[in-house]
């Protein structure tokens, strides 16, 4: 079978090949699916980098493995490590389950079509992947399988950050850094069912009029508005109460003298690539709080009654068409470089995917 390896960590595509695989074997817990679309997220950008690899080993947890070469946990004491190369990409995608380990929840899979978290070392950019049950669900009917391929990274971030990490009420006003992105648009339209006001921060006018169709409710240009002046002019005077940011840099620090009393801003992104200096008594006066948020770590806090009720409720949205994403192109394995080309670049019509077909 044909598969996309990372044999090392590059700034560029050069060390990314098609290689043939053998099919694996699903173990016991796990299922064999046949992918049929996997979507490119800016999360599979930090594993081809080693950006992860980096971050991880700056973590206090990893303190005694920094050391080259050791293995580099997600999360404290646990068995949960950043793979090494080579190892096969992808972060997440759609498939039907041909095969299943022992198990009676794998059991009930085969032949289901899945939506799937995977990753490296065994990630979805190939013909077929083995994944624990866990790291699959069941798609609703509604979405085709495009959307399918999309349907839980994304999702899951925008339902984590509005619903549990900021819980933003009614009224409240929320602004997005990256707002053309797939995700920030889900948030968008999660505003008009939570009842909350949105604030979108992007670079130019390329997307300004297709996020006031979502619902946004002001959309900034940093290219030609100053960001606190507009946002002051919204709030009359009194500032955003949530920030929600993928961008960091400069960005980062400007949003963090927008938040009002007791503001909130969770980070999520680095899409900027260069450090932010916080200013220590922008948040001491507002008593403001600044929070990070990485899916792995944020659901493997969460008990397995919440874990089903987070997908109960990623179903019910996404049967409302909340999280319906926009795609701009779909590319065979083989045309990887140009697939990978075109979704590093900004101001694109919509996500990315392989198709398997």
């Amino acid at each position: 079978m044909k598969a996309l390896e990372l044999s090392d960590f590059s700034t560029d595509l050069s060390t990314i090949a098609l290689v043939d695989k053998p099919k694996p074997t699903p173990g016991p817990g796990q299922v064999l699916v046949r992918m049929l679309y996997s979507a490119i997220n800016p999360s599979d950008f930090n594993f081809i980098r080693g950006d992860y690899k980096n971050a991880l080993s700056r973590l206090i947890w990893n303190h005694s493995s920094a050391q080259e070469n050791a293995d580099l946990a997600f999360e404290p004491l646990s068995q949960n490590v950043h793979p090494k190369p080579p190892y096969i990409l992808g972060g997440e995608g759609v498939g039907v389950v041909e095969q299943t380990g022992y198990g009676i929840i794998a059991k009930r899979l085969k032949g289901k079509r899945v939506a799937l978290v995977a990753g490296p070392p065994e990630g979805t950019w190939q013909q077929y992947t083995v994944v624990d049950v866990k790291k699959s669900v069941v798609v609703p009917s509604e979405l085709d399988d495009q959307q399918a391929a999309m349907y839980l990274i994304n999702p899951l971030a925008a339902y984590a950050m509005v619903k549990d990490i900021l819980d933003v009420k009614p009224g409240s006003w929320l602004m997005l850094s990256g707002a053309g992105s797939a995700l920030s648009q889900m948030v968008i339209k999660m505003s008009k069912l939570y009842r909350f006001k949105t604030i979108a921060v992007v670079r130019s006018d390329h997307k300004t009029k297709h996020l006031k169709s979502l619902g946004a409710d002001l959309v900034i240009e940093t290219n030609s508005s100053d960001l606190k002046t507009e946002v002051y002019k919204a709030t009359k005077g009194v500032g955003v109460d949530y920030v929600m940011d993928c961008i960091g840099g400069e960005l980062l620090e400007d949003m963090q003298g927008c938040v009002t009393l007791n503001g909130h801003i969770v980070v999520y992104g680095t899409l900027a690539a260069t450090n932010c200096q916080l200013y220590s008594r922008d948040l001491m006066m507002p008593c403001a709080k600044i929070s990070g948020f990485f899916a792995g770590g944020w659901m493997q806090q969460k008990s397995l009654f919440q874990k089903l009720m987070i997908l109960r409720n990623l179903s019910a949205l996404a049967k409302q068409g909340i999280f319906q994403t926009q795609v701009d192109k779909v590319y065979p394995l083989d045309e990887y470089q140009q697939a990978l080309t075109s979704a590093s670049k900004a101001g694109r019509g919509g996500k990315v995917l392989f198709s398997h077909l």
